[in-house]
């Protein structure tokens, strides 16, 4: 079946000869002849097509009253066809304004197979109308459900301005830059971008470049074709490529070469990207980077392409730690602990504005980040959570905190990425053992049991460099 057809029509014979020549073409019928009686039968046949005539002899209601009351009552998602000799102008006029779908004059110009036409126009229209509606269902339902997973929570200026920032950016579709330090919520405000973005439901991929090696970083941004080198048995397409009409995330983004940098430059500039072992691919990526690094860092060529740093350095946006957000502190808290309640703990007699000046008492170097896990570990440990429950564990965490600043190891500590951190320490290792053995490497690689060769390549990459340094 094609489709359904309910006809209001007193002419019961010219009625009759539609429905025989519809029901040819395989469309259900149904005939009416009166007002009542379509309203009777409109909503339990829900019809796809209405034919209706204007003049109806021996009903309550015209045709035109029929549409009024279409146009307000009814929400069934149909099309009129008006089917009618003898009408005005301006009837016809009103009949447009009613939302009719098409209008047919009866008498000799009236043809079957011109009506057939518009019905199937009619039910095609239907179709794509019923689509676009599921599009934009499953398009409001993403929106909410990345909204639920990453909410960019706080009412304070310092945070304002940001999401004010992010979606003016957002929606003239530029690149963006978010830097902030580490737990500040740099995921969060990259997916704010992503629901504020013209390219929302388009693809999106997050891309650690921290934890990508160097050997590896630019197969799977710009995809390598098979036997490009020797682990490649198959070809894989990069991260840009199926991104294109997308958004890309590059978080901590200065881990990258300054080789790498510039390819993603050329990205940006050219719209095209270099296929390891392929050729040139077009591509319309919008690229998110993110990095811990303040500005002072990211100005420093060697940590960052400063002709990639002036290419974007119009679209950065810091985000505010913490600390700097004192107006969000409560907001934080209540939300955390009542995403964690259900799965974790009861939140008992719990008074969190009495406890604003307690939680404005630590400093979270963690931030935000910290400040979850925070929730989440006393809720997994504790059996009901109130105000003496939070101030003791955030004790502990100011003791906690005193110690690790009094420490030796606070300098390292301090370096939120563990590659950087390792490497800090290996140097004022390395260091300090060179000093103690005068200088003499083989001397110190003896000590510390390490191969010569390899100290050697250690003190390169650490850029140690001492006069007096012998063999």
């Amino acid at each position: 079946m094609k489709g359904k057809i309910l006809i209001l029509e007193d002419d019961t014979v010219l009625s009759e000869q539609i429905a025989n020549v519809v029901k040819h073409y395989n469309y259900e019928v149904m005939l009416t002849v009166n007002s009542d009686q379509f309203f009777d039968v409109l909503r339990s046949y829900q019809p796809d097509v209405i034919l209706l005539d204007v003049f109806l002899v021996g009903s309550k209601m015209n045709g035109i009253q029929v549409l009024r009351r279409l146009k307000n009552d009814m929400d069934l998602n149909y099309k009129v066809i008006v089917i009618s000799g003898e009408v005005n102008s301006s009837q016809i006029n009103e009949i447009r304004a009613l939302g009719a779908y098409h209008f047919i004059e009866k008498g000799s110009a009236f043809s079957i197979n011109q009506l057939l036409l518009h019905i199937e126009n009619a039910i095609t229209l239907i179709k794509q109308e019923e689509e676009h509606i599921g599009l934009q269902i499953e398009y409001i339902n993403l929106k909410k459900q990345f909204t639920r997973s990453f909410p960019f929570i706080g009412e304070s200026d310092a945070i304002k301005r940001v999401r004010e920032q992010i979606t003016r950016l957002a929606s003239v579709d530029e690149d963006i830059f978010l830097i902030g330090e580490t737990g500040t919520g740099k995921e969060v405000a990259a997916n704010y971008y992503y629901i504020y973005s013209p390219r929302f439901g388009k693809p999106f991929h997050t891309v650690n470049c921290s934890a990508l090696s160097e050997s590896l970083i630019e197969s799977e941004l710009f995809g390598h074709i098979k036997g490009s080198f020797t682990s490649a048995d198959r070809s894989k397409i990069g991260f840009f490529e199926e991104c294109s009409l997308g958004i890309l995330f590059l978080d901590e983004v200065t881990n990258l070469s300054l080789m790498s940098q510039s390819k993603i430059l050329r990205a940006i500039e050219n719209k095209e990207i270099q296929v390891v072992g392929g050729n040139l691919k077009k591509v319309e990526t919008r690229l998110i980077f993110a990095s811990n690094a303040g500005l002072d860092k990211l100005s420093d060529e060697s940590i960052f392409r400063k002709d990639l740093f002036y290419r974007i350095e119009g679209n950065i946006v810091e985000l505010p730690p913490l600390r700097e957000r004192d107006d969000d502190i409560l907001l934080l808290i209540c939300y955390f602990l009542t995403s964690f309640s259900s799965q974790y703990s009861v939140i008992d007699s719990l008074d969190l504005p009495a406890l604003k000046d307690v939680l404005l008492s630590y400093s979270w170097p963690g931030n935000v980040r910290e400040l979850r896990n925070f929730c989440k570990f006393i809720m997994i440990n504790e059996r009901k959570i109130n105000n003496s429950v939070i101030k003791k564990h955030l004790q502990q965490k100011n003791n906690q905190s005193l110690y690790y600043r009094n420490s030796d190891n606070a300098k390292y500590l301090r370096i939120h990425n563990i590659k950087k951190s390792i490497a800090s320490f290996e140097k004022d290792y390395l260091l300090y053992y060179l000093s103690l053995n005068n200088w003499k490497v083989a001397q110190t690689a003896d000590v510390i049991g390490l191969e010569r060769t390899t100290l050697y390549k250690k003190i390169k990459a650490l850029g140690i460099n001492h006069l007096t340094m012998e063999e």
